[in-house]
């Protein structure tokens, strides 16, 4: 019994139930069977030895077959079976034989006469009740089986008073023999109760043991959904056996797991949506993106292609490994319908590209393995798409899920950092002549002044102003000012250094940061300016031309005419109004005895 608990529980639960209920009640039954048995065979053996001790046997005899061949048609009536026709058939022999043998016994014409009514009323029996039933039931009539049944008992009845009267005496003399009987019954009676409460003891014991290899389970995997409830996904589960439990502890188990890997996915796809919204430009986007897909999915080859506008092609613009040296010096998809992410809005998968058709792009498809591009869409727009390639029949419905997630947190990432820096564009540059305004020179002034400062550098900075502007405006209209003004910053941009930096200050005036420039070169960049100027021709869209535009420009120079920003700008100011005051269109150098310069 000690290594029961272990064979059970690998048992399934129906069939250890099975172990519990049917070999005790097999035992159960069979002494059942024996007790009844034994009860029956000391009833015959009584009554056999009764009939042996006295001549009242045959009467004894004749009211046993008798009620033998009643029985016989009441059974056969409920039941139908054939077998019972032949106990019938034995009934009325042995009664026939019986009356026959009571007759030539008897010697008592008066008990003859009994004998006499006792046989017409059982040949009456057959005649009016047992052969007409019986050949009803074989004719399949419905019969009041209740009925015929109490009938039948009547008639017996008729047959069996005047017999028990014959068979008193032999009673009388049969009681000690049956009272033997009755001794050696409950003798029996008791060992069988004995019997059945051993074993009622032991399938208690069994029914104990069986009960605990089905609750222990039960507990667990309560325990173990408790916890799953409280977010422990490694829940402390069943036993792997082999029954009912052991499969339901294994679909558990592939349960948590399959949850420990939703919830470790969407941590990092947490971790990646919040780095992603601390990028602050494009290239580092890229970059978490190729990190983030190459840890979750350890793909071949991931590209970022970028929609470039108003060009309209895509450009390879991230990638985790090399392109080949093959694809030339135009490494793009010149025509962005080609690529089925693009031209759909959907994303796009190939489990196997040796079997399934390819995107139309041609660009550096893979060979081998399998392939998923997916467009890059912010606020509906494409701005681009992503493919990566991994092995065959990779991507399945939860992949496809997990990558969009993945690839809309950087569409939308890239998106910002683009309407960024578009705000910021707009925020620092002039609308009307497409210069940077005067903040961001101010901002920019700033940083160069604190660099120059370190490192002891110079600083120019022309100030500049178109002279007669405010005559241009009102004799030409404000159309045409805005028009000199447009022409005028295009004229001036193009002597510039990439360095330096040409803002629209206010109104017609204009400042130019020069770095680490002298006053003797920002003298020879001012001088190109003017002429540039003055060579500049602005349609009127008239007949009649505009007149010349000329430029009054005052140049400072940091440390040599101030120590902050602010007095070098004002130092410009004030050789900007010398110049004016000098009759315009001329150059002055800021010094505490300006000297203009042409």
């Amino acid at each position: 019994l000690a290594d029961m608990p272990f064979t059970i529980r690998n048992l399934k639960i129906r069939d250890q139930i099975l172990v519990v209920t049917l070999p005790p009640l097999f035992v159960l039954l069979c002494a059942v069977a024996l007790f009844f048995c034994a009860y029956w065979s000391a009833i015959s053996t009584t009554k056999a030895a009764a009939r042996a001790k006295d001549s009242a046997t045959s009467g004894e005899s004749l009211l046993r077959h008798a009620t033998e061949a009643s029985m016989a048609v009441t059974s056969f009536i409920f039941t139908g079976r054939k077998d019972f026709l032949e106990l019938y058939d034995q009934g009325v022999t042995g009664a026939q034989e019986d009356l026959i043998r009571l007759r030539e016994v008897e010697d008592d014409p008066g008990q003859r006469q009994n004998l006499d009514r006792i046989r017409a009323e059982f040949d009456r029996m057959q005649k009016e009740w047992a052969l007409p039933t019986i050949q009803k039931v074989r004719q399949g009539e419905h019969l009041d089986a209740p009925g015929m049944s109490s009938d039948g008992l009547k008639r017996m009845a008729l047959i069996r008073d005047p017999v028990l009267k014959l068979l008193r005496e032999d009673v009388a003399k049969g009681e000690e023999q049956v009272r033997g009987a009755e001794m050696l019954l409950r003798r029996m009676l008791l060992v069988g109760l004995g019997v059945a409460g051993l074993l009622g003891v032991i399938l208690l014991f069994l029914t104990g043991v069986v009960t605990r290899q089905i609750v222990f389970p039960v507990l667990q995997l309560i325990h173990a959904s408790e916890q799953v409830g409280r977010g422990d996904l490694q829940p402390v589960l069943p036993p792997m056996v082999d029954n009912e439990f052991g499969v339901l502890s294994r679909s558990f188990s592939h349960m948590t797991a399959a949850l420990r890997r939703e919830r470790e996915e969407m941590a990092a796809l947490t971790r990646f949506s919040e780095a992603v919204k601390q990028c602050t430009s494009e290239r580092e986007v890229y970059d978490l993106i190729l990190y983030s897909l190459k840890e979750r999915f350890q793909p071949r080859q991931v590209i970022i292609f970028k929609l470039t506008s108003p060009e309209n092609f895509l450009e390879p613009a991230a990638f985790l490994v090399p392109l080949p040296r093959e694809i030339g010096a135009w490494p793009v998809i010149d025509e962005p319908q080609n690529c089925k992410a693009i031209r759909s809005g959907r994303h796009f998968h190939v489990n196997d590209v040796t079997m399934e058709p390819l995107c139309p792009s041609e660009f550096l498809l893979p060979t081998e393995g399998s392939y998923y591009c997916g467009p890059l869409i912010a606020g509906g727009i494409i701005i681009g798409s992503v493919r990566m390639e991994a092995a065959k029949d990779l991507w399945t419905p939860d992949r496809e899920r997990l990558l969009e997630s993945y690839l809309s947190g950087a569409a939308s990432a890239l998106s910002n950092l683009r309407l960024l820096a578009t705000m910021k564009q707009q925020a620092n540059i002039d609308m009307l002549t497409g210069l940077y305004n005067r903040r961001f020179m101010e901002d920019y002034a700033r940083k160069i002044f604190a660099i120059a400062r370190r490192r002891e550098n110079p600083v120019g900075i022309i100030m500049m102003d178109l002279d007669h502007f405010k005559t241009f405006n009102d004799v030409y209209g404000h159309e045409i000012g805005d028009r000199i003004l447009r022409y005028f910053a295009k004229a001036v941009t193009a002597p510039m250094r990439e360095t330096n930096l040409v803002a629209r200050y206010g109104g017609e005036e204009f400042a130019v940061i020069l770095p680490d420039t002298t006053v003797q070169a920002c003298q020879l960049v001012a001088e190109r300016i003017r002429k540039v100027v003055m060579l500049m021709v602005v349609p009127s869209n008239t007949d009649k031309p505009l007149p010349q535009v000329t430029v009054s420009m005052g140049i400072s120079v940091f440390p040599d005419h101030g120590q902050t920003m602010e007095e070098v700008i004002q130092a410009s100011d004030k050789a900007l109004y010398e110049s004016k005051r000098g009759g315009r269109n001329r150059i002055t150098v800021y010094a505490s005895q300006e000297t203009p310069a042409r």
